[in-house]
């Protein structure tokens, strides 16, 4: 997003868009969009009444990973959804090609005073939360998909190992793991991988990692723990489908203490490989 975008507050009907803040309003009530739905809305608005192909919005929004059109489609479903029954009027479909902001606006330097948005922020904020819970399960949940239609692949994310106890807090060993495993998946080609890169962003927000899959549109997610006991590390790890929370495939291994280190490679390659299995049936 250019410093040029985010000096600006743009008017369009009743809505009021700050990208400076990422927030939008209407009447001057919060309008509560994903964040890849506001990402989405600044680039339509940056470049209003231009033709922003489908490829070009879909690297803007998603800079540092692949993801299908769905995802954008999605993005735009949930923006016209916000913008309400007027909302063919701002976001036009250019078919075989992508969206453009028809709607006029008015660019306003500047902020509102703090002090008349103030009292009512902790009014939005419970009500906030409410909203979005509300909205996520509506919008999101969908049957069992953890399959792909015959022919694609599973698009999925490695989530950080998680370390239960306090032998392993010190170690680089969840990091170094999580991208070994996301790095033998990457060479099956019966999968589609996120970069942990963008993973660990949104574990950085404290976004949960169910709802983190589905933003993303993943099919399915893995996820695991490991803790040591003994001479023993223990390794769990399992595979479940974002869209219906069911366990897919779980396992668990152990690797001795000692040779952490020159193991964790030949673990992360197994279970790659019986991931891959799983899905390619």
């Amino acid at each position: 997003m250019s410093a040029q975008l985010q000096a600006r507050v743009y008017r369009f009907g009743p809505f009021r868009f700050d990208p400076a803040e990422r927030s939008l309003s209407r009447d001057g009530e919060p309008v509560l969009l994903m964040p890849k739905a506001i990402d989405t809305l600044a680039v339509l608005l940056e470049r209003r009444g231009q033709v922003v192909e489908k490829a070009e919005l879909m690297k803007l929004v998603w800079p540092d990973c692949v993801v299908e059109e769905i995802g954008l489609a999605r993005n735009i479903s949930l923006l016209r959804k916000a913008l309400g029954e007027n909302a063919e009027n701002y976001i036009e479909t250019v078919p075989r090609r992508g969206y453009r902001f028809t709607a006029g606006e008015d660019e306003v330097a500047g902020q509102l005073p703090a002090a008349k948005r103030r009292p009512i922020l902790p009014l939005v904020a419970g009500v906030g939360a409410l909203l979005l819970a509300a909205f996520v399960y509506w919008q999101f949940y969908q049957s069992s998909q953890f399959v792909p239609a015959q022919g694609q692949r599973a698009f999925l994310a490695v989530a950080t190992i998680e370390i239960i106890g306090p032998e392993l807090e010190r170690t680089g060993f969840p990091r170094a793991f999580t991208e070994t495993l996301a790095a033998e998946l990457a060479k099956h080609d019966s999968v589609r991988l996120i970069s942990p890169s963008t993973v660990r962003r949104y574990e950085r927000w404290g976004i949960p990692v169910a709802l983190m899959a589905r933003m993303l549109g993943l099919h399915v997610i893995v996820e695991g723990t490991a803790r040591q006991s003994g001479t023993l590390v223990r390794i769990a790890i399992r595979l479940s489908d974002v869209h219906s929370g069911r366990l897919i495939w779980a396992e668990n291994y152990e690797i001795p203490a000692a040779e952490l280190e020159s193991a964790e490679s030949g673990v992360a390659r197994t279970v790659a490989a019986q991931i891959s299995q799983r899905l390619s049936h």
